[in-house]
């Protein structure tokens, strides 16, 4: 039986994306929620903005913060990253958290550059 939902998520569309603006934005930011762990660090405060083929835009930050520790996503080439997203069919952004959706793509994309050189 079906549910009440419209929606079958477990066959969604597949969207492919491209890369229209990265912004970076590297500042000394502190860390830490108390004396004994609270530091500063370089932190990469930028975004970066993708178009999904209906040309819905969407501005991803690229640090996450979760009580004063970060967690940032680096791209070597933003370039080269655009270009293996183009030819990606992807889960659409709607379903999922930005941030981790950017975050496993980034991961997939190192670690195919990586198995170019093995």
């Amino acid at each position: 039986m079906r549910g009440i939902f419209p929606l079958d998520f477990g066959k969604r569309n597949r969207m492919q994306y491209k890369v229209i603006k990265y912004i970076s934005d590297i500042q000394e930011e502190f860390t830490g929620t108390c004396e004994l762990c609270f530091g500063t660090a370089m932190v990469e405060n930028g975004s970066i903005t993708v178009e999904d083929e209906n040309g819905k835009t969407t501005v991803i930050s690229l640090t996450y913060w979760d009580w004063g520790d970060y967690y940032t996503i680096y791209i070597d080439n933003v370039v080269e990253f655009s270009a293996w997203l183009q030819e990606r069919d992807v889960e659409p952004i709607d379903y999922v958290d930005e941030w981790s959706w950017l975050d496993a793509l980034v991961t997939d994309y190192c670690e195919e550059k990586e198995n170019e050189f093995k």
